[in-house]
């Protein structure tokens, strides 16, 4: 068995994301001595969106995002996030419901007796959100629309109407048809565990937020806001499938996946080869932001601009 060698490594900037890195760390563990040190003794420093804590770090810089947060390759080496970009070996596109291992894995499985699960389903709607501060309209807009329906029992500490906010979110789901899987935001490939965790409550999601959504998941299994072009529209189809039963069944019939096979091999591949060629390139070679003078230069007024 081969001897596992030591990776020095550090986290900074990691308030919404320590999670996230520490999951890294852990497939990493599997082929390394990963060994915490400081950030300035680091060899590899994980962090994420700004501060200038990274900007004074001399190892190699690997960005990771759980926020819809572009990757600036001239602050890191490499990047991890939600952007739909080809940029050689520096950055692999992984979608943050990966990392949401039992919701991810509710992904690829068939979802079995649709009867009985349907059986189970006492109430119309979900919502659990809980912080619309600074987040897009479409939050507010899509559910005041579908409430206008029927009632959607809201089980965040937003608009919260059944009692408090909910201690086990997918069991809280589960009795009910549909549930709202609204991002904070829209953007091309920004799709977090919203959309997985109503599949693992075996829901019918209604789902805006990424616009490309219909790409990575099997359409006829969710109802799609950016279908549609407007708002009443999309209340009319939610109407529609609520009223008909053999429509509803036949969403709870369709895989989530387009392909499931496919996309579970790609995701978890496309990581630890991402990973691999990082960890096991000698350190000087292992570097590809620009560190000379016009790199320190960009790195200067960086460093000016935020500490502002």
């Amino acid at each position: 068995m081969p001897v596992k060698s030591e990776k020095k490594y550090a986290i900074v900037d990691q308030a919404d994301n320590c999670g996230l890195i520490k999951q890294i760390v852990s497939i990493l563990e599997d082929d390394y001595i990963m060994k915490k040190v400081s950030p300035k003794e680091a060899d590899y420093v994980f962090h994420f969106i700004k501060g200038t804590k990274i900007l004074k770090t001399n190892g190699i810089r690997i960005f990771i995002t759980g926020e819809n947060v572009s990757p600036d390759f001239n602050i890191s080496d490499y990047a991890l996030g939600f952007d739909y970009i080809d940029y050689l070996d520096r950055y692999v596109r992984i979608p943050l419901y990966y990392f949401y291992d039992d919701a991810y894995k509710s992904l690829l499985k068939p979802r079995q007796n649709p009867d009985q699960i349907f059986a189970k389903k006492k109430e119309f709607c979900s919502y659990v959100m809980s912080n619309i501060k600074n987040s897009a309209p479409e939050r507010e807009t899509i559910y005041n629309h579908i409430s206008s329906y029927k009632k959607i029992n809201n089980g965040g500490r937003w608009n919260n109407n059944v009692g408090g906010p909910v201690i086990n979110k997918i069991h809280f789901q589960k009795k009910h048809k549909f549930a709202l899987a609204i991002e904070n935001s829209s953007s091309k490939g920004y799709c977090t565990e919203k959309f997985a965790e109503v599949a693992q409550s075996n829901c019918v999601p209604i789902y805006w937020g990424d616009p490309t959504i219909a790409s990575q998941f099997n359409p006829k299994s969710f109802i799609n806001a950016h279908d549609f072009s407007s708002m009443s529209e999309l209340k009319e189809a939610v109407i529609e499938v609520d009223q008909n039963d053999e429509k509803y069944l036949s969403m709870l019939n369709e895989p989530w996946m387009i392909n499931n096979h496919e996309a579970s091999i790609s995701l978890h591949d496309k990581l630890y080869s991402f990973l691999r060629n990082i960890f096991d390139q000698p350190i000087e070679t292992a570097y590809r932001r620009n560190r000379s003078r016009w790199g320190k230069k960009y790195i200067k007024r960086r460093i000016k601009k935020w500490s502002i």
